[in-house]
């Protein structure tokens, strides 16, 4: 036997032998990841019986419900979408909240509340498809009081995002501003509005395995994904190419998660008195 094919018959072996099934068996086993809880744990033990709270980009009010009930505080959800606005008020009326929660039509950038309104200002999920970030985190500072804080949870680009996926994710994504997935962007539009950060926590692929231990959602995705590109003629035609353009950029958003190529991370950041 020759010595290239000795080197490569251990190679092969080693592949199957045991210590490579060990670390798959060991991967196989849940590292008891946190959960979005641990975002809604940090606003919570912020807020106390008359706390008021703002929920910017409010969606359905799911998480302004939660920390309402969780603490006493009264809160206002602000979304600029009427069709989320409706979930919203469904879901406020169901909770029996609508003596605690106010719901307003609006954007980040002009918040109708005067200076100083807020104890908190909860952000999630919105940094990423805020045009001038700046003024938007500004007015949010604006109307948080002096010793509040403001939690924010987004999601950055990381090195091992290829240009051709930034293209794919960010270049066909129709909500998705390129500027805001740059920690460096975001951090400044922080520091220019004058708010400290006192907690930044690098979730990585915490809650994405947390989910997909429950509900598989980036299985999910994949799925999608691959009958998404089978059918792509026929969605083009139905829905438009934007559509499918978009559809394809966010299947891939858990997914590069999972992959590092995408960082979510929470900031709790304080007002100075």
């Amino acid at each position: 036997m020759r010595e290239s094919e000795r080197k490569h018959l251990g190679a092969v072996s080693r592949v199957y032998g045991p210590e490579t099934w060990d670390v798959y068996g060991r991967l196989d086993r849940s590292l008891d990841p946190r959960g979005p809880d641990a975002m809604l744990a940090l606003g919570i033990e912020r807020l106390e019986e008359g706390s008021r709270v703002l929920d910017v980009g409010c969606r359905n009010a799911s998480h302004l419900i939660k920390l309402v009930q969780g603490t006493g505080a009264t809160g206002v959800g602000l979304d600029p979408l009427s069709r989320l606005l409706e979930q919203a008020r469904q879901a406020v009326s169901d909770a029996g909240l609508v003596d605690r929660i106010e719901l307003v039509e609006g954007g980040m950038h002009e918040i109708p509340f005067p200076d100083d309104s807020f104890d908190l200002v909860w952000c999630r999920d919105v940094i990423e498809v805020v045009e001038d970030l700046d003024a938007g985190v500004a007015e949010m500072a604006r109307v948080l009081r002096p010793g509040g804080s403001l939690i924010v949870f987004t999601v950055f680009s990381t090195d091992l995002l290829e240009p051709k996926e930034a293209e794919l994710l960010i270049g066909q994504n129709l909500a998705l501003v390129a500027a805001n997935l740059v920690a460096g962007n975001v951090e400044a539009a922080f520091n220019k509005a004058r708010l400290e950060v006192a907690v930044k926590d690098e979730i990585g692929t915490d809650w994405r395995e947390y989910a997909e231990e429950r509900s598989q959602p980036a299985s999910q995705a994949l799925l999608r994904l691959a009958r998404l590109r089978r059918q792509r003629d026929n969605i083009v035609k139905q829905a438009g190419r934007d559509i499918y353009s978009h559809i394809e950029s966010n299947l891939h958003w858990e997914v590069f998660q999972f992959l590092g190529k995408l960082l979510p991370v929470i900031y709790v950041l304080h007002k100075p008195d």
